[in-house]
C-alpha cells in the first residue's frame, strides 16, 4: 500500500537567484529506497542525464517514465518527466497527476517523490522547481506560501519549463501582477501550450 505523506511544513533557506544548486553531486542519493533507486523513472532520469540538460535525451529517457507511470510509487515524477520531454505537453499524462491539480488523486505522491522533488528543486532542475513551486503556492501537501511558490515557478520558468510558465501567469494574476502574468502567458503559449484552464492543463 503507498505510503501517504502527511502535511508537512517545508522550509526552504538561501533562496537567492544568484545561487547556483547544481553541481555533480546533486541529488545526494544516500537517503532513498532501493526500490525508487532501481525504478524506471531513476533509470529514465539517469538517461535524461547523460545528454546535454535538461532535454537532448528525452527519446531515449522518455520509455523508462513511460513505464514508470505503471509503478505507484514513482508515478507523480514519471509524470512530470513525460510532460516535460512532450513538445508540446500532453493532457493525457496530468489527468490523474495530484502535483498538477493540487490534490491528493488516487496514486498520490510518494515519500521517496516528496523528498525527491524538494532535493531537486535546490539543484536548479525545472522540473522539480516546477512542482515545488505548485505545492507551495497552492499549500499542497506543504503550507501554502505564496512568495515561495511564485519564486520556485519563476526558477522553472525562466528554462522555458512551459508548464511552469503557464503557472507562473495564473499565480502572478492571482496577486494582481496582469501586466507580467500576461507576457508569461504569452511566451507559454509561443512555446506550445494551448491552455485548457487557469490550472495550466493543456489542451
Amino acid at each position: 500500500m503507498k505510503w501517504l505523506l502527511p502535511v508537512l511544513l517545508v522550509t526552504i533557506t538561501a533562496c537567492s537567484e544568484e545561487t547556483e544548486f547544481a553541481n555533480a553531486s546533486c541529488p545526494t542519493l544516500a537517503n532513498y529506497s532501493d526500490a525508487f533507486l532501481e525504478s524506471d523513472f531513476y533509470r529514465g532520469w539517469q538517461h535524461l542525464q547523460r545528454g546535454q540538460y535538461p532535454t537532448e535525451n528525452c527519446a531515449g529517457a522518455s520509455p523508462y517514465f513511460l513505464r514508470g507511470v505503471n509503478d505507484s510509487a514513482v508515478f507523480e515524477l514519471s509524470t512530470l518527466y513525460i510532460d516535460f520531454c512532450s513538445a508540446p505537453p500532453q493532457k493525457d499524462t496530468l489527468i490523474n497527476s495530484s502535483i498538477y491539480h493540487s490534490e491528493q488523486l488516487s496514486n498520490g505522491v510518494d515519500y521517496d517523490e516528496f523528498k525527491w522533488v524538494l532535493d531537486l528543486a535546490l539543484c536548479n532542475s525545472p522540473v522539480e522547481q516546477y512542482a515545488l513551486g505548485q505545492m507551495l503556492f497552492n499549500g499542497f501537501i506543504t503550507d501554502k506560501d505564496i512568495d515561495k511558490g511564485i519564486y520556485f515557478l519563476s526558477l522553472a520558468a525562466r528554462q522555458d519549463h512551459v508548464q511552469a510558465q503557464v503557472a507562473l501567469s495564473s499565480a502572478l494574476r492571482d496577486i494582481g501582477e496582469s501586466e507580467v502574468a500576461a507576457q508569461w502567458l504569452a511566451k507559454a503559449q509561443g512555446n506550445g501550450a494551448n491552455i485548457l484552464s487557469n490550472r495550466g492543463i493543456p489542451d
